[in-house]
């Protein structure tokens, strides 16, 4: 205890803790989509470790480095039987107190969800992956700067930390899972991949231990104490390495959550229970689409929340739309999805000319089913004259002008003369 309590006073891990902490919560705040969706929530709290690392593992390398100079050797020359005992405190330390920090990161950014939350809750294996992540690189950062002590040692680690996590984050697969820190986007209908999460937790710790284990043969530990340790913290490594290699590093499990709250009728609004909070303007915005497309082969009865590409197929007579945070940008997105949806215009794609006449009339059909006239912006006369012609007629005559142009919407064909 009192090699601890010498380096809680002299060792900078207590100096680093509220700048880490500081760093963290930014970076989980700039990440943070909604309070609400426990999805993003723990999301955010996971890439903390972005910001927080470069700036741990250098004072990790630094005080490793440190530790090999005369005169500040105070912790080693009161060690014990093993001399193994004072880099393990320094280390012990170091990591304590940057794992300190990303709790504080984790209890600021999930508080707030636990209050305005929904459905569902933190992803709990994916937290404490991430935590591992963070505790690992400062364990692997501080055995460099022992076994390689030099001026410039925490600087070099602390820049090719860096870089190398800003390479990664382009990468996939199990080189991707590998790394301790990653930025994952998980919607609510999906969760993070739970054996991933595991070996990572298991492959970190791995790797921690086998850095201090080599520390210890450094200082020239018991036999008896480093061949143990080295071959458990190698036993542990490999068996979350083969982990991630069998699940080929796979982080998510796509639509594991496909389940809504509906209500309603006319029509029946239906949204992932993470964005209750949503169903209110979504309700509104559909309503009013609908009853434009009343009394027309547009009519709609039904819309679904769907996620993003996969899975975003609505079941039979429904209309998907997408909600990606609980703001107003991405409710009007969506409303515009709906009514693109229910006109049947996904395919309405700008190209050869006939193909961008074609669009720029589904751009003024979707602008009229929102009710918003900002949505088509005409760039030549003919689609001006088209959009003034159709916006003046009367709103019964609106709708029978779809009854009788059904089929050319659905084609695409729609052209300016159509409004003639």
């Amino acid at each position: 205890m009192t090699l601890i309590r010498i380096e809680l006073r002299r060792g900078p891990g207590l100096w680093t803790l509220p700048v880490l902490a500081a760093l963290g919560v930014f970076m989980a705040r700039a990440q943070l989509s909604a309070d609400t969706v426990w999805a993003y929530a723990t999301g955010a709290v996971t890439s903390a470790p972005v910001l927080m690392a470069p700036l741990a593992v250098g004072v990790a390398a630094w005080a490793g480095s440190r530790s090999q100079r005369p005169g500040v050797r105070h912790a080693w020359l009161l060690a014990g039987r093993d001399p193994a005992q004072a880099p393990l405190a320094e280390a012990g330390v170091l990591v304590a107190c940057a794992t300190l920090a990303y709790a504080l990161v984790a209890a600021v950014t999930l508080v707030p969800t636990a209050t305005t939350a929904t459905w569902g809750g933190p992803f709990w294996w994916w937290l404490a992956s991430a935590g591992a992540g963070l505790a690992a690189v400062v364990a692997v950062a501080y055995a460099v700067g022992v076994l390689l002590p030099g001026r410039f040692t925490p600087f070099i680690v602390a820049v090719v930390h860096y870089l190398a996590t800003n390479w990664n984050l382009r990468q996939h697969g199990t080189l991707y899972a590998m790394f301790p820190h990653t930025l994952e986007l998980i919607p609510p209908f999906s969760a993070p991949h739970t054996p991933t999460m595991l070996g990572q937790l298991i492959w970190f710790i791995g790797l921690a231990l086998l850095t201090l284990s080599l520390v210890s043969v450094k200082v020239r530990s018991s036999v008896r104490v480093a061949i143990p340790a080295i071959a458990a913290s190698l036993t542990l490594a490999v068996s979350g390495a083969g982990i991630l290699i069998g699940e080929n590093g796979r982080y998510v499990d796509v639509n594991r959550h496909i389940i809504w709250s509906c209500s309603g009728n006319s029509p029946q609004v239906c949204i992932h229970p993470a964005f209750a909070t949503s169903l209110a303007p979504i309700t509104q915005r559909a309503q009013a689409i609908s009853q434009r497309l009343a009394s027309t082969p547009f009519a709609i009865s039904r819309v679904e929340q769907r996620p993003r590409g996969v899975g975003g197929t609505p079941t039979p007579g429904a209309i998907a739309y997408a909600v990606d945070a609980p703001t107003q940008e991405h409710y009007d997105r969506a409303s515009i999805e709906i009514a693109i949806g229910a006109l049947g215009i996904e395919s309405c794609r700008p190209g050869a000319q006939r193909d961008r006449t074609g669009h720029a009339m589904a751009q003024l059909l979707v602008a009229w089913a929102v009710d918003d006239e900002k949505l088509f912006i005409p760039d030549e006369p003919r689609y001006q004259q088209a959009k003034v012609r159709f916006l003046s007629l009367s709103l019964p005559a609106q709708q029978q002008w779809l009854t009788t142009h059904v089929d050319a919407v659905h084609a695409c064909s729609v052209t300016p003369q159509s409004f003639t």
